[in-house]
């Protein structure tokens, strides 16, 4: 018997994260808001994550990038902050929501972009 509640409980979290996972997007209906951060720091509220800017004189560094479908959108919002290239893309972990717009990327960014994959450490025992 102490074994039918957290089995039960488990059919129940795999069956909803199933259906979740079924429901199509509506992109177009996403929002992209750009924040001031301080300086040349900014960032990009969206879908997902926030993507991180640094716009300089010599290029933007953005850290994260979010979802493919809305590369264009992204890329037209982070123009209206500065018309330099994107040289860096900085990802934090390889989740969709974070490297998106990295799949689609030849078209705008720069031949100076380089992409960074953080890897995970453990500080644990």
């Amino acid at each position: 018997m102490r074994n039918v509640v957290p089995a039960g409980l488990l059919v129940a979290v795999l069956a909803s994260g199933a259906a979740f996972a079924q429901q199509a997007r509506d992109w177009d209906a996403v929002e992209l808001t750009i924040h001031h951060v301080a300086g040349d720091i900014y960032y990009l509220e969206g879908a997902g994550g926030n993507i991180g800017l640094s716009v300089g004189e010599d290029g933007i560094v953005m850290i994260d990038d979010q979802f493919a479908p809305l590369t264009e959108r992204i890329v037209a919002a982070i123009s209206e902050l500065n018309d330099g290239e994107i040289r860096f893309v900085i990802n934090t972990h390889v989740h969709p929501d974070h490297t998106g717009v990295t799949r689609t990327s030849a078209r705008w960014v720069s031949r100076f972009w380089r992409m960074i994959e953080c890897g995970c450490v453990w500080l644990g025992r």
